[in-house]
């Protein structure tokens, strides 16, 4: 089979083209012009000595896929299609790249793909897509969108690009959509849950009692490449480990790395100001902030989501969070 990955350089897409270079597909990369190309041999080096001999083994298109025009050109001939591209950022001031880019992004592969006569589709969302609706803390498959205060840019960008997805499929594409919770694996160390254990690493001293859901990107990429080479399609699945507390992980991050975990509870009142005082600082600065009005109203919400239904499509197991934790922190310090 010959696949076709975007979003290569991030922490899901990496392990797709990984995950695939081991089972011997063949596999083009779509990339940016500026894309580090090195990230992903970073990422092979953490799971095999192979990685240089793997690495080689990518093909590599650039494209740029706000504009798609190239994609005519590239996608003949590709049987599958893995879409990891999306900016993930909580920050209101990346409305453009989240709100508008996203979705548009997600519609210019899907065009092509249509005329390409690609086989499936198989797209990256986020749980953040289900929507988040006033006293609804229980979440599914079968959750559905309604405008709401409570999402963020990235949660409306996402939900458009969900939407392309299946328009995409009633045009006659065949897709498959996951949808996962918090992702635990080695990346950008300044990023996602890379970052919270760079900082509790670093001497992190705050937690919220908040819950969230909480998934291995090798659970990810496993689930995606299955879902490729099933006859499922037309369905969308959480892909979630387990439901666990911030304070929890938190504490499992620093047992894990050897150093004293956080100790300071982060109240509502204190959330409130952190965001408030890192967008003022955001604004004079220039720099992202670290805490935005999303991501603290997040850490504080009770969030549960459910993985019975991947689970009995694919008999999938995961991997503990406690384990995905560990690995996570050995790989932080070989870094």
């Amino acid at each position: 089979m010959r696949y076709a990955v975007t979003g290569a350089t991030g922490l899901v897409g990496s392990h797709v083209v990984y995950s695939l270079l081991l089972q011997k597909e063949e596999v083009v990369v779509l990339h940016r012009a500026q894309s580090n190309k090195e990230f992903l041999l970073k990422v092979f080096s953490y799971y095999s000595k192979e990685a240089e001999t793997l690495f080689a083994k990518i093909i590599w298109q650039e494209v740029d896929l706000l504009d798609g025009s190239d994609l005519y050109t590239i996608l003949p001939g590709i049987d599958i299609i893995m879409h990891c591209a999306a900016t993930v950022s909580f920050n209101p001031r990346d409305f453009q790249s989240t709100v508008v880019d996203n979705p548009k992004i997600t519609a210019n592969v899907i065009n092509a793909a249509l005329v390409a006569k690609v086989k499936k589709f198989i797209h990256v969302s986020s749980v953040a897509a289900l929507g988040r609706k006033p006293g609804e803390n229980h979440l599914n498959e079968n959750s559905f969108w309604i405008d709401s205060d409570e999402n963020s840019n990235y949660a409306i960008g996402k939900h458009a690009a969900e939407m392309e997805v299946w328009r995409g499929r009633e045009e006659g594409l065949a897709v498959a959509i996951v949808n996962p919770t918090i992702i635990l694996g080695p990346g950008n160390w300044s990023q996602g849950s890379a970052a919270l254990i760079k900082n509790i690493a670093e001497g992190f001293n705050y937690y919220t009692k908040g819950i969230n859901g909480f998934v291995d990107v090798r659970d990810v990429a496993a689930i995606m490449l299955r879902l490729a080479t099933t006859d499922i399609e037309g369905e969308r699945f959480v892909i979630v480990s387990e439901n666990r507390s911030y304070q929890e992980v938190f504490a499992m991050m620093a047992e894990a790395l050897g150093v004293k975990g956080p100790q300071t509870e982060v109240k509502p009142w204190m959330s409130a100001l952190a965001w408030r005082w890192e967008a003022l600082k955001s604004r004079i600065t220039g720099k992202a902030p670290l805490v935005t009005k999303e991501t603290a109203r997040t850490s504080l919400g009770f969030y549960y989501y459910e993985n019975d239904k991947v689970r009995q499509a694919l008999n999938h197991e995961f991997i503990p969070v406690e384990k995905s934790i560990a690995d996570l922190a050995s790989f932080y310090q070989q870094k």
